[in-house]
């Protein structure tokens, strides 16, 4: 066992498939099947179960990639520890995005990190918030952004800004405001009237409303369950229904006249987007250059007015 080979391993775990893995590696398959053969007989334990489609762990294979992972991480550290102050900033670095922080903040974020971070290597996915949480605990992303305080829990967690959520229809079902917004609010009880297409569980947004309703008293009337904001916009544009989406989400939509909206009151609906990291691991160097460039981008983007918010600050 060595390094090579816990690399090997995690990046096959990752893929769920040896052939995917190969090709991600650039190292021949049968290469690399014959270097996880080797690591079975040296352990004495089955670590891949073959399947039709790949392989998915045992219960041994997924012991060893918490270990591995930690491993890894720990070499990586080690030599940003031993390069010093003055080196430049190397290393690789995951950051999951929600769709709605991927459609404001990832042009700007990925432009700015191959103009001030020449050397670190940025990997952006896009996940349900949902799984975030989960996806950093396994050390699978080294960055991701959740909606809810109750998601932060066992991870070190920034406020990173807060914004505004609007209840959105076809064009006509509210006045003609600026913006394509009405000047008039909707009472958040009004919802409970109105048809609406809204992420399935466990789908932080979802889980946002929810947790209004119960607070409120009101149950929700879900006509469809559609994770995919796209998708969402064109039902509501169509008029098969409403939605709840943040205002950033439909800028571009309101001002070409696709969709309406309002703003909703008695309460007002507004999300939190929480910047998120692993709390018992340490941060490389990367991860924490990438960080604080977020940080930076964002602050620029709710300057600029490119993104809607308000800043927030640092958590528990």
């Amino acid at each position: 066992m060595d390094i090579r080979i816990l690399r090997y391993f995690i990046a096959i775990a990752e893929e769920g498939s040896i052939s995917r893995a190969a090709e991600r590696l650039h190292v021949a398959q049968p290469a690399l099947s014959a270097q996880i053969r080797n690591l079975e007989g040296e352990l004495g334990s089955q670590l891949l179960h073959r399947i039709p489609r790949g392989v998915v762990l045992t219960e041994a294979g997924t012991k060893l990639l918490g270990h591995a992972r930690q491993i890894v991480r720990a070499l990586t550290l080690a030599r940003d520890d031993l390069l010093g102050d003055a080196a430049a900033t190397i290393g690789s670095v995951t950051v999951s995005f929600p769709q709605s922080v991927a459609m404001v903040l990832t042009r700007p974020l990925v432009e700015e990190v191959l103009r001030s971070l020449p050397r670190v290597s940025l990997s952006v996915r896009e996940s349900n918030t949902g799984y975030i949480p989960e996806l950093l605990r396994t050390g699978r992303i080294d960055a991701g952004f959740v909606f809810r305080e109750a998601d932060t829990v066992g991870l070190k967690a920034r406020r990173l800004l807060d914004e505004e959520l609007l209840v959105i229809g076809p064009p006509g079902a509210f006045e003609n405001g600026a913006g394509g917004i009405a000047p008039k609010p909707l009472r958040f009880s009004r919802l409970a009237q109105l048809p609406l297409v809204i992420p399935g569980r466990p789908h932080s947004l979802r889980e946002l409303l929810n947790d209004y309703a119960r607070r409120a008293r009101i149950e929700l009337r879900t006509l469809v369950e559609v994770d995919a904001i796209p998708q969402i916009k064109e039902l509501v544009a169509a008029g098969v229904g409403h939605a709840v989406l943040s205002s950033n989400s439909v800028r571009e939509d309101l001002a070409a006249g696709r969709i309406a909206a309002a703003r909703i009151v008695s309460p007002a609906l507004r999300r939190s987007v929480f910047l998120c990291g692993q709390a018992e691991v340490p941060q490389t160097r990367a991860v924490r250059a990438v960080e604080e460039t977020i940080l930076r981008v964002a602050a620029g983007l709710v300057d600029t007015g490119s993104w809607d918010a308000r800043l927030g600050s640092a958590i528990d």
